[in-house]
């Protein structure tokens, strides 16, 4: 044999060798670091084995219309700039290649308008029993009622988020104020950003506050006290009759303006007043404190008879661009205006600086607190659900995942950079969230959850009598509610 033709013997046999020597170093060298070892990857608790072989996953979530970009916290095209779009878009494909599933959104008409055609298109396929929804993401007010209760899964029954349900992003204080007996039907967290778009704050113009020569606001919310005896106080002197007509109307500036209707119902959290609370065996009764509510009632309703306030009673059929407070608070007309956080986005192209801050707390209140209004989303399982198991491990991995992708992308860079104006904005947003909370009474309207909106457009105070004549009939919704969580046995 010629020496050429050895050395390529020798070649070949080694290029065959190393493959070899790599394989058996794998498992056996004790010098090979196992956390240089490539892992596949584990979204919340979901193990990276489980594949579900490309079978679809099918979501029932709402249109999106003039009241909302609902669709926008399901799912988004590969195309999308804007960044939470582009983090919605990666945070399914993540959850899509890690299962093997092919997430299938089914949008229709949602608004509290659409209520019933909402829940008749679920309700007829879940009686049915065809399987049609994995899930269903859709209006927490129409979709948390005694009607619709037993049309879903408890979450402590379903792989792998019952196992997983004290992670943060499944939000603890819903889990906590939700669970009773064993038995939690709704989800709310990192997912449903709608949650945090409808969370209830406070605007205020700041060239309206410099011209007024107002102390920092932002200061004043630092020091803990931004209570809403000094937003009155703020707010006295600011009204201007601009269309010179000789009586307030839509046309002037004024220091507060305000809706008698969601807004209105915020003050339940805002002032710390809870139709439910548990006792000290744990148990949810119906309560609320006669006394302050009548206080806040007395002085709510003398601030708003001053011409330094501006109130609207909207209707659910009214669009956003239907009310006039985004026009009169983007006109420099109004230095205060509580509403929901998304409304940001409507005073991008605004020329004069707004801040945002918490809606004031009652007079002595330690925090600021504050409550999402009712257009938020929530995530349940149909009892009809095809495979529990798929379920579980999507919904798992999309809250996880959104915690990942989707909220420092919706919360840092969205509302802290390209909607707030200034830093202090940012910080004030930190505040608020600190503050967020719900109530088991005002979420499954056990009863009075538009009785702050009902007694100021009425301008009556009278709430000790109010209350009386309805305390009855708000402890018989609490029982029957209550009586959907007992256990099987129980109910037997």
């Amino acid at each position: 044999m010629s020496n050429f033709k050895k050395i390529l013997a020798i070649l070949l046999a080694l290029v065959m060798l190393v493959p070899m020597l790599a394989a058996c170093g794998k498992g056996d060298d004790p010098t090979v670091d196992p956390d240089d070892v490539i892992q596949e990857e584990t979204i919340g608790i979901v193990p990276p084995e489980v594949d579900f072989g490309g079978e679809d996953f099918t979501i029932l979530c709402r249109e999106s219309n003039s009241w909302g970009s609902w669709e926008d916290e399901i799912h988004s095209d590969e195309q999308e700039t804007e960044v939470v779009n582009q983090a919605v878009y990666e945070r399914n494909l993540a959850v899509s290649e890690a299962l093997g599933v092919e997430i299938k959104v089914i949008p229709i008409p949602g608004h509290w308008t659409d209520a019933e055609t909402f829940t008749n298109t679920f309700k007829n396929s879940i009686l049915s029993g065809d399987g049609a929804f994995d899930i269903i993401v859709a209006q927490q007010a129409y979709m948390a009622t005694l009607a619709n209760a037993e049309l879903y899964m408890n979450m402590y029954d379903v792989p792998y988020v019952k196992d997983d349900l004290d992670s943060p992003y499944f939000y603890q204080d819903l889990v906590n104020e939700l669970t009773v007996n064993g038995k939690l039907n709704y989800l709310i967290g990192d997912y449903t950003i709608t949650y945090m778009d409808n969370i209830n704050v406070m605007y205020f113009n700041k060239q309206i506050a410099e011209n007024e020569n107002l102390d920092d606001i932002y200061q004043t919310v630092r020091d803990g006290n931004w209570t809403i005896d000094k937003c009155i106080e703020l707010s006295k002197g600011v009204y201007n009759d601009l269309d010179g007509n000789g009586y307030k109307s839509e046309n002037d500036r004024f220091g507060y303006i305000t809706d008698y209707g969601n807004t209105a119902d915020g003050l339940f959290s805002q002032f710390d007043v809870q139709q439910t609370r548990k006792d000290d065996s744990g148990n949810i009764v119906a309560d609320m404190d006669v006394g302050k509510v009548v206080s806040i009632l007395e002085t709510m309703i003398e601030f708003y008879k001053t011409d330094d306030v501006f109130t609207y009673a909207s209707s659910s059929d009214q669009t956003p661009e239907d009310m006039p407070f985004n026009t009169i608070f983007s006109e420099d007309r109004a230095l205060f205006y509580p509403d929901v956080l998304s409304t940001a986005k409507t005073y991008r192209g605004m020329e004069t600086d707004f801040g945002i801050i918490p809606v004031p707390k009652w007079e002595g209140q330690e925090k600021y607190y504050t409550q999402a209004q009712a257009g938020y989303s929530v995530v349940v399982i149909p009892i009809d659900a095809p495979d529990l198991e798929k379920a579980g491990a999507v919904i798992d991995a999309l809250f996880a995942k959104s915690e990942e992708l989707v909220i420092p992308a919706y919360y840092d860079m969205a509302l802290k950079g390209k909607f707030a104006r200034d830093n202090e904005s940012g910080e004030m947003i930190d505040i608020i969230r600190e503050g967020l909370c719900i109530n088991f009474g005002f979420f499954y309207d056990v009863g009075g959850g538009s009785m702050f909106r009902v007694l100021l457009g009425g301008e009556n105070s009278n709430f000790a009598s109010f209350y009386a004549a309805n305390k009855k009939g708000y402890e018989r919704n609490l029982k029957t509610i209550l009586k959907t969580f007992e256990d099987d046995e129980e109910e037997e």
